[in-house]
């Protein structure tokens, strides 16, 4: 137990390690590409707040898995490098008991990506869509921003300096609307504007004390027109909240649909927890590391190895969602899995097989003495 217990925390502390550096790389990956998509003012900070939360649990679906792979890489890794492994192993410690004590955390990363997959992801996207709705459902002028120009509905372009009373009344209001039809040009000028709603519930911008001015832009017959309120009649809004893209639907909901999508997305949810659980059992045979090589000798070849996995499955999924059987899903974990047992119960094999393999150093030095040669 002292033994399972020192190599347990040396996985966690590594695996959290690995994933404190992930998260932040990722999310602002995912946050810079949702900016730059976005129109300037678009978004306010409690809606991006709003969307960091949301989305996190998905992007932490896939990042768990890396970082429990990565984390056992480089917490066995370690021993191996500092000898510590080889004390182990004279205590009568063997590669297979290596792969029991790293079943604990396989199976507790496990089952923790498990509760985001089925549970608090799709929780997430349901509430970002519900935000989504919400936001489509604001008011016009809910979404100005005051010493901005913006374009509304209605291919309206709003102008304000200031807003007064806690958003209920704009200062100083520009409005600029173009008839595609006439090119007529109507420029709109108030000392002050506000939002009304009439007894039938349709929304008006009602301006006071201003001036408009209408004409073709170039001909020198605008006509002016001084008035003391003016509305400008808003578009309806309504809250719709689409919850038909199966990311956004829970577990329950799945269970039973005969969609291809529905599908595809139930067993996804399924085959990442057991994808962190098979990259566990590859990973320790995989971290035996020579002391000369350095601790990160391995990382590279396993990264990719990983790398291939995770796009077999999602190929997969992909075959799934336009119709193909679940078992192509559950094959890919099937041939990696039986890959993992083979490095545990044939390691001499896969030794050997390496050790035939010349390394990339051993190859520029014999580059390097034909060159001496010639």
């Amino acid at each position: 137990m002292i033994i399972y217990r020192y190599l347990s925390r040396e996985i966690f502390f590594s695996t959290f390690a690995v994933a404190l550096v992930l998260v932040p790389i990722i999310v602002s990956g995912r946050l810079i590409n949702t900016l730059t998509r976005a129109n300037p003012g678009e978004m306010s900070l409690g809606f991006i707040f709003e969307l960091i939360v949301y989305r996190l649990p998905s992007m932490l679906m896939l990042i768990l898995p890396l970082a429990l792979f990565l984390g056992v890489l480089l917490a066995y890794g370690k021993l191996y490098l500092e000898s510590e492994m080889s004390v182990l192993k004279a205590s009568g410690i063997s590669g297979k008991q290596l792969v029991t004590f790293a079943l604990g955390p396989a199976l507790g990363g496990a089952l923790i990506i498990a509760s985001f997959s089925l549970y608090i992801s799709p929780a997430g996207y349901e509430a970002l869509e519900v935000s989504y709705a919400k936001r489509a459902a604001l008011s016009e002028l809910d979404t100005l921003t005051a010493g901005r120009f913006e374009k509304l509905p209605g291919d309206r372009t709003v102008y304000t300096s200031e807003f007064l009373d806690n958003r209920t009344k704009m200062d100083k209001v520009f409005v600029a609307q173009l008839d595609k039809k006439t090119s007529k040009l109507e420029i709109t000028y108030a000392k002050s504007g506000s939002q009304l709603i009439n007894e039938e519930g349709k929304r008006y911008l009602v301006l006071k004390d201003g001036y408009r001015y209408t004409g073709i832009p170039g001909l020198a017959d605008y006509e002016q027109l001084k008035y003391n309120e003016y509305g400008y009649l808003l578009p309806e809004r309504q809250l719709k909240i689409n919850i038909d893209d199966p990311a956004a639907k829970m577990t329950m909901s799945l269970i039973g649909s005969d969609k291809a999508e529905d599908i595809a997305e139930l067993q996804w949810r399924f085959a990442l927890p057991l994808l962190a659980f098979i990259v566990v059992l590859i990973a320790v045979p995989l971290s035996r590391t020579n002391p000369r090589q350095g601790r990160y000798a391995q990382l590279i070849p396993t990264i990719f190895l990983y790398l291939v996995y995770l796009s077999m499955l999602m190929s997969a999924r992909d075959k799934v969602e336009d119709g193909a059987s679940v078992l192509y899903i559950w094959l890919t974990h099937l041939v990696f899995l039986a890959y993992g047992l083979s490095l545990i119960f044939f390691e001499q094999f896969w030794t050997n097989l390496w050790n035939q393999i010349p390394s990339a150093k051993s190859l520029i030095k014999g580059k390097a003495t034909t060159k001496e040669i010639n």
